[in-house]
């Protein structure tokens, strides 16, 4: 019986990542007694760098990771005299006051509707107004709220207008060109302030180039009225390179036609961009919020050879490395992958008789820093598709699972382990994760839903898989593996045998040498001056998937007549086609999540013995709904030959 590992066409694994606008703040001035509006008029610009492609077989999605950073703008008042001559000083305003603050202003409820508009199209945390919100590929502020004050010679208050801004900006995980946008909303005038005027100005950074430094041009503002408008930014790193940088702006109040000379207030981005051309393979340059965790997508399908995808899987819920997940990142390194991968793969045998064209697959992974245990240390495990769910078993030499084994050595074929590695290679160019970053590690299986109980729960350690079950085989040491030779020393004898029989149930194995006891039944038959038939009889039989051909399953075999224990009426054989019968008869009446539960036990003579006196069997059906009902009860099948009673093997 081989595994079943499904396989389709490869593909590449494009992740689907929602589209996160990202915002910068923007600024504003004031002016007097304007009535009417005056939108933004905006300068020649080029439309916004378009991110976040989506394959067409529709990939899982990677819920991003998001963090936030306090506005850094100064919240104590900056004021200056009014103009000789200017509105505010006929007005009776002797100085100009400017606030800019991270709590938002009171404000109606239809701009309140339109702050939270933008905050959701944006990404924005509209609870925590004030505060910038950053995504992988997005940041953006909405909420903040600049005051203008108008007071007189004695400091009485004359006026004050509230504006409210809030910004966005998306970068390009492919390309170093890309738009902020930039809005702002007059959200309360009172007295001799009637009117705003807003002028803004961006730039950053060494590594980047503010490319439109001005959102709009004019922009005069009543009260309920908005600008908005754009400013861009490109970057250009060096192959195999990144640059970090920051973006800032500076925010201007005067008058309606006055000149600005200083900005009212100025302030950075709290976080650096990074642009980079470093990702490898085909990958070209991009940019991303290098402070925020990547989040890199793995699953599997029934369709999918997703054996690796499992095995990775498993290994990051059931170890306690718990690699790639919230709080224990792996971490990228391209120097050193192959040593990596040798070292966990080390001591890798192929089990060929149970995965076709075994091959190691390696995780922690050798892409990662956390890569490169040593292979004797690493837990075995193989991946299986069962009733359209990928399950995984563990070989473990019949030792006690360790959690804390800190790496897995996955038995797949090579199609399996191309799947996994072309996602996670997928997932470093959607996520932009170059070497030394950190990142998380998600998987995404199928669940078909509720299973037999041997079906649903996991197979016991060292259980093999069998078709959408498994079997499980257990041994016990024995002073000498064959009486008759004692040179050949102690080993092994079969203990018990279990088996969780599905509808798709496939074909076993044949069987081969050594077997315990197998010299001693020969001894016997020649002492006795016999010329039967003897065998190795398949404790779970080949046709309901048990296997005898590798060191790793003959412990599902024990010598036996072949025409006795093994075949005829009754035998192990009459059972086994019950069981047979059960699961691949249509008329059955097994349900499709159904299984039945199979144990066969050798009976010995004493704890020397090496060949049973016989064995006995037992089997019940586990219903889908949690019941159980018997297939057959516990029988006892003798090792004579045929149906005498005589020449019992055991010894």
């Amino acid at each position: 019986m081989t595994i079943k590992h499904a396989t389709r066409p490869e593909r590449p694994g494009r992740i689907r990542v929602r589209s996160a606008v990202l915002a910068l703040l923007t600024v504003v001035t004031l002016g007097l007694g304007t009535p009417g509006v005056s939108y933004a008029q905006q300068g020649t610009e080029a439309t916004p760098v378009q991110v976040g492609q989506t394959d067409p077989a529709n990939p899982p999605t990677a819920a991003p990771l998001t963090a936030t950073s306090a506005f850094p703008a100064d919240s104590a008042e900056h004021c200056r005299p009014t103009r000789a001559g200017s509105k505010e000083r006929r007005a009776g305003a002797a100085e100009a006051c400017v606030r800019t603050s991270p709590a938002p202003a009171k404000s109606t409820v239809a701009q309140q509707r339109t702050l939270a508009a933008a905050a959701v199209a944006g990404g924005c945390d509209i609870t925590s107004p004030g505060t910038y919100s950053y995504e992988r590929f997005g940041y953006c502020v909405t909420g903040v709220s600049v005051v203008y004050i108008l007071r007189d010679s004695n400091g009485k208050e004359l006026g004050r207008g509230t504006l409210e801004i809030s910004t966005s900006a998306t970068l390009p995980k492919a390309g170093t060109t890309w738009s902020e946008q930039v809005t702002v909303t007059m959200a309360a005038a009172s007295g001799e302030v009637t009117a705003l005027n807003a002028k803004f100005r961006a730039a950053c950074t060494t590594g980047c180039t503010a490319t439109k430094t001005a959102p709009w041009y004019g922009g005069d503002l009543t009260l309920g009225q908005s600008l908005s408008g754009t400013v861009a930014y490109s970057s250009a790193p060096a192959l195999n390179s990144s640059v970090d940088f920051t973006t800032s702006y500076k925010l201007y109040v005067t008058s309606p036609g006055a000149t600005a000379v200083d900005p009212n207030a100025s302030w950075d981005n709290p976080r650096k961009i990074r642009c980079d051309n470093a990702v490898g393979g085909t990958s070209s340059a991009g940019c991303a919020v290098p402070s925020v965790m990547p989040v890199v997508p793995m699953s599997a399908t029934a369709s999918d050879p997703g054996g690796g995808v499992a095995a990775y899987a498993w290994a990051q819920n059931n170890l306690n490395g718990a690699w790639g997940k919230e709080g224990s990142p792996l971490t990228r390194s391209t120097n050193g992958v192959a040593d990596r991968t040798a070292s966990t793969c080390g001591g890798f045998t192929a089990q060929t008789e149970l995965v076709d064209n075994d091959s190691c697959g390696d995780f922690p992974f050798g892409e990662a820093k956390e890569g490169g245990a040593a292979g004797a240390q690493c837990v075995q495990v193989i991946p299986n598709l069962g009733n359209d769910e990928w399950d995984t078993y563990v070989l473990n030499d019949a030792h006690v699972l360790d959690p804390a084994s800190p790496c897995v050595q996955a038995h797949v074929t090579p199609a399996e382990k191309q799947f996994a590695d072309t996602q996670l290679a997928d997932g470093f160019t959607d996520q932009r994760v170059i070497d030394a970053d950190q990142f998380e590690l998600t998987f995404s299986l199928p669940d078909t839903g509720p299973q037999a109980s041997c079906l649903n729960n996991p197979g016991p350690i060292n259980s093999i898989p069998n078709g959408d079950g498994w079997f499980y085989n257990t041994t016990e040491p024995v002073p000498l593996v064959n009486q008759s030779d004692p040179a050949g020393g102690g080993g092994q004898r079969p203990t018990q045998a279990q088996a969780c029989l599905g509808r798709k149930t496939g074909g076993g194995k044949g069987t081969s040498d050594p077997v315990t006891g197998m010299k001693d039944a020969e001894a016997f038959k020649k002492a006795n001056n016999l010329t039967y038939g003897q065998s190795r009889c398949h404790l779970i039989a080949s046709i309901l998937g048990g296997q005898g051909t590798s060191a790793l399953t003959r412990s599902n075999l024990v010598p036996c007549w072949q025409s006795g224990m093994n075949t005829g009426t009754p035998s192990m054989r009459t059972y086994e086609t019950i069981a047979q019968n059960m699961i691949k008869d249509p008329a059955s009446g097994l349900g499709a999540n159904d299984a039945v539960f199979y144990q066969v036990t050798p009976v010995y003579k004493d704890a020397n013995s090496t060949i049973p006196l016989g064995v006995t069997m037992s089997a019940s059906i586990q219903r889908v709904n949690g019941t159980t009902e018997e297939l057959f009860p516990n029988v006892y099948v003798t090792n004579t030959y045929t149906d005498t009673g005589l020449y019992n093997l055991g010894n």
